[in-house]
């Protein structure tokens, strides 16, 4: 008899646990991203990091990598979409419930921090509005083509998925020429948690920054020694 209890308890907690994994699927989540960590340097060229973001949202696409919102009619409301960064999906692929970022944090300012933060890595001074110097300093233009997150389900695992691909230019050497970031995650789990999902974009970010070092050569931000 104990042991029929034990079965139909872990039944029930079981049910449970698929009832309360079905309602943060079908629901609207808000989560935080931490920003990326970096150092300013002392010495360095000074820049400045202006970020548009150039996201496509529509309101029921068949890729689940464009773009989407639960609510359709609020694809055109720039206060939803511009925190928006991902969209669970359910056991056959049906979309449901989007993933925001909990105010006041927005796609464009993960990306441009993350941005500030490669550059600061490779030695340039990235200053702010309310910096002496702001209005002379080289502008570093970010346009943010892709940066989203979605579910794929998997017969054994579920995964995570993410694309970001940013188009980076102005008047210093390395992005005279348009460069192009762009980054591809992927991760399985046994079951996908809303705890789940800052760190995977997290992980996104910290790409984006090592990729911005990359690009921008520590060589060519270092002011010249004195002769």
């Amino acid at each position: 008899m104990k042991v029929a209890y034990m079965r139909i308890g872990k039944i029930f907690s079981a049910l449970a646990l698929v009832g309360f994994l079905s309602a943060c699927a079908l629901s609207r989540s808000e989560i935080d991203v931490p920003y990326q960590s970096s150092t300013q340097p002392e010495a360095g060229v000074a820049v400045t990091v202006v970020t548009v973001d150039g996201r496509r949202f529509e309101a029921a696409p068949a890729d689940p990598s464009i773009p989407s919102l639960k609510d359709s009619s609020q694809i055109a409301d720039p206060q939803v979409t511009s925190r928006a960064v991902g969209r669970k999906r359910g056991g056959m692929g049906a979309a449901l419930g989007d993933v925001l970022l909990a105010p006041p944090k927005t796609a464009t300012s993960l990306v441009s921090d993350a941005v500030k933060a490669g550059l600061r890595d490779s030695g340039y001074r990235v200053l702010e509005p309310a910096d002496a110097g702001y209005a002379a300093a080289s502008k570093v233009n970010v346009r943010i083509a892709e940066f989203w997150t979605w579910v794929t389900p998997g017969f054994a695992t579920i995964k995570l998925d993410g694309a970001a691909n940013l188009v980076i230019e102005g008047d210093l050497p390395p992005i005279r020429t348009p460069a192009t970031v762009s980054v591809r995650d992927t991760k399985g789990y046994g079951a996908i948690f809303e705890s789940d999902w800052a760190p995977f974009i997290g992980a996104t970010l910290t790409k984006i920054h090592e990729q911005v070092r990359s690009i921008m050569s520590p060589r060519t931000a270092a002011l010249p020694h004195p002769g």
